[in-house]
């Protein structure tokens, strides 16, 4: 058996790689001395590895006595053993005892300190190429090498950024055009060789700029980590088939004005009177996103998938390739509700026990009177129900307020600092009240990213009058639903679980949509509804939505009986 990994220790990290005196001499002064101490780096420990590697790098940085030539090889040496460091990282972050940790986010520390490297690295190869690109024999020859290394790193910054929600991608925006531009005036934007020594395949800067926009369009900052981390291999993929062209054709659907901080937006919202910008062509893509679609149907969705690289499951890549294949097609999704600027306080709740939590219960439930239940047992299970309540809208008072800055017909946008928002995670289930108001919106948490010191969250609402109510789930081999519920020992309110009817409605219920605790229903499941007088059987008809924060699903009722 596989243990578990400690969780990576970021201050260690940061000591070991920016807490120690300046160094008065670099120790890599020579090509010679270079090769030894990369030869003493620990193979069993890419943290240590890595931070020396980003330690030796800040020194590179910020000693001038490097002749232009030296500065170039010594970086290009280091630059290729941290590699291996960041693929041991990687995999440490992506799998969790020995199998791809479907669903679950790994340590953001370990995150945080690949950020600090590639932020040094990136300014390692700014400082080769803007301040000595004429003066060495040796830079001028590797100029393209360099430059698509910069923009290499330049890109991983971009990622990180987004993966953490830290407000760092305006800047890297604004220096992927500017190495993109001088790359373009000096002839060498479309020049293709390998990044590495020893690597097959080729790239250009092109090519890189080109993963970057990928990567910026399929919204980078409403997706969970690893979907971010999983999106941004298969832009590198596809970056090969997807062109940069100076004017517009049929086949374009995305522009980037490529100055300042701009970022690529579909065509038809390129503001009149803009620089000239780039047209983004993606139709070669969508053909090979199909093909890796339509790989694998037969096997098991959760078996580790080798297209993209290790660490993710089949499920996982077949879900980031559909999402690519609507946001890369000619007609992406686009927020077309206009959006009004607010400026009211507001509170906000995540996952879906704090959410029932809040949420009122349908008008003419009377669980006292459950058919079938003992009414002391159930009396109990609503006596700790209301207990939960209280203590859910406890701690809700308790959470730091948010501000509510923008709405549409369909969605909320919040700010909030981001020390308030660690629970925060693509596709949860929200609670939100806007104050002094009394009642909750129920929504799902569809962006979050960064604005100066702030974290701004987009709500998707889902309605603005949820009603819960109380199901069972009978214990039978026929209808086995939950694993509680298979245990005939297990206590009478292990049985009852809650959900949320999106909108209120008389009883006996029709058939709606309804919220459900993640992993409780089927299709074809059954649970009964105790009314006032009896109870009715409701059937799941269809899952809209099955992740990790809840479910969504269509019920049909199938009858009601008296007693």
């Amino acid at each position: 058996m596989q243990l578990r990994m400690a969780a990576f220790n970021l201050k260690r990290f940061r000591d070991l790689a920016f807490g120690r005196a300046p160094l008065p001499d670099h120790p890599m002064s020579t090509l010679d001395e270079a090769r030894k101490l990369l030869a003493l780096l620990p193979e069993d420990d890419p943290e240590h590895s890595l931070a020396d590697l980003t330690r030796w790098t800040v020194s590179l940085n910020q000693t001038e006595s490097f002749t232009p030539g030296r500065r170039a090889r010594v970086l290009m040496m280091l630059d290729d053993a941290a590699r291996s460091q960041w693929r041991a990282l990687g995999a440490r972050y992506l799998v969790r005892d020995g199998a791809p940790a479907e669903y679950q986010d790994g340590d953001p520390s370990l995150l945080r300190a690949m950020l600090d490297s590639a932020t040094e690295f990136a300014n390692g190869f700014a400082i080769t190429l803007d301040d000595s690109e004429h003066s060495s024999r040796l830079v001028v020859e590797n100029q393209a090498r360099l430059m698509i290394r910069s923009m290499r790193w330049l890109g991983r910054r971009l990622a990180l950024a987004h993966m953490l929600h830290v407000p760092y991608t305006r800047a890297v925006w604004e220096l992927l055009h500017r190495r993109r531009e001088i790359a373009e005036v000096r002839g060498l934007a479309a020049t293709a060789l390998p990044a590495y020594e020893g690597v097959k395949y080729a790239t250009s800067v092109n090519r890189e700029y080109l993963r970057s926009l990928l990567l910026e369009l399929a919204a980078p900052d409403s997706v969970r980590v690893r979907q971010a981390e999983l999106i941004y291999r298969v832009a590198a993929r596809m970056a090969t088939a997807a062109r940069l062209e100076r004017e517009p054709t049929t086949e374009t659907a995305f522009a980037v004005v490529p100055a300042g901080d701009a970022r690529p937006v579909p065509v038809d919202r390129l503001k009149p009177g803009a620089a000239a910008p780039l047209y983004i062509n993606t139709v070669n893509c969508l053909p090979r996103l199909r093909a890796a679609l339509e790989r694998d149907q037969g096997r098991n969705p959760t078996d580790e998938d080798a297209l993209f690289g290790r660490g993710f499951t089949i499920r996982e890549r077949h879900a980031a390739v559909a999402r690519l294949l609507d946001h890369w097609g000619l007609n992406p999704p686009q927020r077309r509700s206009r959006r009004i600027p607010l400026a009211l306080a507001a509170r906000v709740l995540g996952g879906f026990d704090n959410v029932v939590g809040v949420v009122p219960m349908l008008a003419g439930l009377q669980a006292r009177q459950a058919n079938g239940a003992s009414r002391s047992a159930l009396r109990m299970l609503l006596s700790e129900t209301s207990k939960n309540l209280k203590r859910t809208t406890l701690r809700a008072a308790r959470v730091e307020p948010v501000r509510v800055i923008d709405a549409s017909t369909g969605g909320l946008g919040l700010a909030i600092r981001p020390a308030d928002a660690v629970w925060a995670k693509n596709g949860m289930l929200l609670a939100v009240m806007i104050e002094p108001g009394k009642d909750w919106f129920v929504g799902v948490l569809r962006r979050i990213f960064s604005i100066d010191e702030e974290l701004r969250l987009g709500i998707q609402i889902l309605t603005p009058k949820p009603r819960k109510i109380l199901l069972h789930a009978p214990v039978s081999r026929d209808h086995m639903v939950w694993e509680e519920a298979i245990q005939r020992e297990k206590n009478f309110a292990e049985n009852f679980r809650y959900g949320i009817l999106l909108e209120p409605q008389a009883l006996p219920l029709a058939a709606a949509d309804l919220l459900l605790p993640p992993g409780m229903a089927a299709k074809g499941a059954q649970f009964n509804l105790p009314l006032p007088s009896g109870q009715q059987r409701l059937s799941i008809a269809r899952l809209h939505v099955d992740n990790e924060f809840f479910q969504r699903a269509l019920f049909e009722p199938l009858g009601v009986s008296l007693g």
